[in-house]
């Protein structure tokens, strides 16, 4: 994961924890989000904050097709 990728992670735990979050939530959502850019990455995306419909859609399908419920 990219520095800004880190950063972005942690400011979104940060918010979750503000909004009074369990940290077993904070810990799925923020596993979640890693997740997705760790497919980015693989995918050769260079993620800088910036959220694109085609890449969610191809995650969605791609955990699909893993065997994930969406």
């Amino acid at each position: 994961m990219n520095s800004v990728s880190e950063i972005l992670v942690q400011g979104f735990s940060q918010h979750l924890l503000e909004d009074g979050k369990s940290p077993k939530t904070i810990e799925s959502y923020t596993g979640d989000v890693v997740g997705f850019l760790a497919y980015l990455g693989k995918m050769g995306v260079d993620f800088g904050g910036e959220m694109r419909r085609f890449h969610i859609t191809n995650y969605r399908n791609h955990l699909v097709e893993s065997g994930y419920e969406a």
